[in-house]
């Protein structure tokens, strides 16, 4: 019984995974998951049109941001850039302490019918002090200096961790909302 519930399990799991977005950072920036070649993902909306996904893109961005107007730059019906920090999205962790450190990006979002590219961006980290970590830099034993060394070695895996579940949660949500939402609401 616990084996074909395992199955079961593990068919779910798989299939949920294949049929989602997924992104990850490496030292060339985001990166499709699937395919590293592609520096974006391509979320699909069969049948809506670029128009409709466009304004409910619109709606996502302006309840997610305190101040939708101050990150956020528009070409009318096609394209939203998102230039944005997050507070404490990602920490680290040494000799039991946790290290809170905001993450600045920016998203471009493109739109076509039945579909929007997402395209992520690393800016930088910032640490609780105002040091600013770049995606890519000289590192060595006792200063970290960048996420990536000059060699591509990751300076701090949970950092690089913490970015995944960060981007990959946004792509969910934001999703998640397009799918939710309608142009013609009747209320």
């Amino acid at each position: 019984m616990s084996k074909k519930f395992f199955a079961v399990l593990l068919f779910c799991t798989v299939t949920a995974f294949v049929h989602a977005q997924s992104m990850k950072i490496t030292p060339k920036d985001f990166v499709d998951a699937s395919d590293e070649s592609k520096n974006y993902v391509v979320l699909n909306f069969a049948g809506r049109s670029r128009n409709d996904l466009y304004k409910s893109a619109l709606k996502y961005v302006n309840s997610y941001y305190n101040k939708p107007e101050k990150v956020t730059t528009k070409i009318e019906g096609e394209q939203i850039v998102i230039d944005a920090m997050e507070q404490k999205a990602v920490y680290t962790t040494y000799l039991a302490a946790k290290t809170y450190y905001d993450f600045y990006y920016k998203i471009t979002l493109d739109f076509k019918d039945g579909k929007i590219r997402f395209t992520p961006n690393y800016k930088y980290f910032e640490s609780p002090g105002g040091i600013e970590y770049p995606l890519n830099g000289r590192n060595n034993f006792m200063s970290k200096n960048a996420l990536y060394g000059g060699s591509g070695k990751v300076a701090r895996k949970s950092l690089e961790e913490g970015l995944d579940v960060f981007i990959n949660k946004y792509i969910a949500e934001f999703s998640k909302s397009i799918n939710d939402s309608k142009s013609d609401d009747n209320w």
